[in-house]
């Protein structure tokens, strides 16, 4: 299996000027071993996400396995559920990057601390229209068509809403 150490001149000088903390010379990570990976499948794909209807997400960041639930306690609150895995014959090795990496996900990771956050300023804004009101939010649209130029489209997230409405028994025109 391939290990990939990163070395700080694997990206420099692209973001060069751009303002960015990543880029400033006395900011950085202390130990890049963060971001040492192993590349397990041959599909060269390092980073997956797949969400499972109405509220779960299957992840592979890196060597990293997660499955994130969002578990309802009521109209107006809710738990973020994250949960890392590995496999059973994983080597010595192998689950030390897991369990490293794992450190770059979930509510208090270094990337992806916000996506524990989201959720409650999207419940926030919801709930301030009041509970006997509806609230749209609107991503560029009501189509559920790819842009034939970019895999980056709200899309899916479109397709999620419109089947939820549908099985919810929502009206098409009321919302």
């Amino acid at each position: 299996m391939l290990c990939v150490e990163p070395k700080r001149a694997d990206y420099e000088g692209e973001y060069e000027g751009s303002g960015m903390r990543a880029v400033m010379e006395d900011v950085g990570l202390a130990d890049l071993q963060l971001l040492a990976r192993r590349q397990e499948f041959a599909d060269g794909v390092t980073v997956a996400i797949q969400s499972i209807f109405p509220s779960c997400i299957n992840q592979q960041i890196y060597n990293t396995l997660a499955l994130r639930q969002l578990v309802p306690l009521g109209p107006d609150k809710c738990e973020l559920h994250w949960t890392c895995f590995g496999y059973k014959d994983d080597d010595p090795e192998l689950r030390a990057m897991r369990l490293t990496q794992a450190n770059l996900i979930g509510p208090a990771g270094f990337v992806s601390m916000e996506d524990g956050a989201i959720g409650e300023y999207v419940q926030r804004g919801i709930g301030g229209s009041g509970r006997d009101k509806n609230a749209v939010l609107e991503m560029g649209g009501k189509d559920i068509a790819s842009a034939p130029d970019s895999r980056a489209t709200e899309t899916t997230v479109r397709g999620f809403w419109q089947g939820y409405r549908t099985l919810m028994g929502f009206h098409k025109d009321g919302l």
